[in-house]
């Protein structure tokens, strides 16, 4: 799976954590999110603390080419926004098109997010759209 970098590269970076029963692909400074594979799961993490127009583009591409390179819809999309604390338009955004995606796929979204990102979701009655997740060890039971 590729996708471009801010400075128009490719890089791409597997990990293979023999045991657990999933795959991350690993972080650096000019990914915008940890994507972690489960037989029946997605779980995206962007690194945050904000999401521009070209990150969140970058991430919902990364989704939605995982959802084209499986064999079958995964049964959960996990969302962790918990190291976004800017509770922008882009974020509300690419947690709409996540939750579309997730739809679309037959999959079930779930949520992990912080308090302030949970209130303006309330507040803008998007709340609905996910199964909130109260803690990060919760989502790594999920993905497995």
């Amino acid at each position: 799976m590729q996708y471009p970098n801010h400075d128009g590269s490719i890089e791409i970076a597997w990990e293979d954590t023999s045991g657990t029963g999933y795959t991350t692909r690993t972080t650096s400074t000019t990914e915008p999110a940890e994507l972690r594979l489960g037989p029946n799961s997605i779980l995206v993490r962007p690194l945050g603390p904000a999401i521009n127009r070209d990150e969140a583009s970058a991430i919902a591409g990364l989704v939605a080419s995982e959802y084209r390179d499986r064999r079958s819809a995964p049964k959960r999309l996990l969302v962790d926004f918990s190291a976004v604390s800017v509770p922008s338009s882009m974020a509300i955004g690419l947690l709409l098109e996540l939750a579309r995606m997730a739809d679309e796929g037959g999959s079930d979204p779930h949520l992990h997010a912080s308090r302030r990102m949970l209130e303006v979701l309330r507040m803008l009655r998007l709340d609905g759209r996910y199964t909130m997740v109260v803690s990060e060890r919760r989502l790594d039971e999920l993905l497995r």
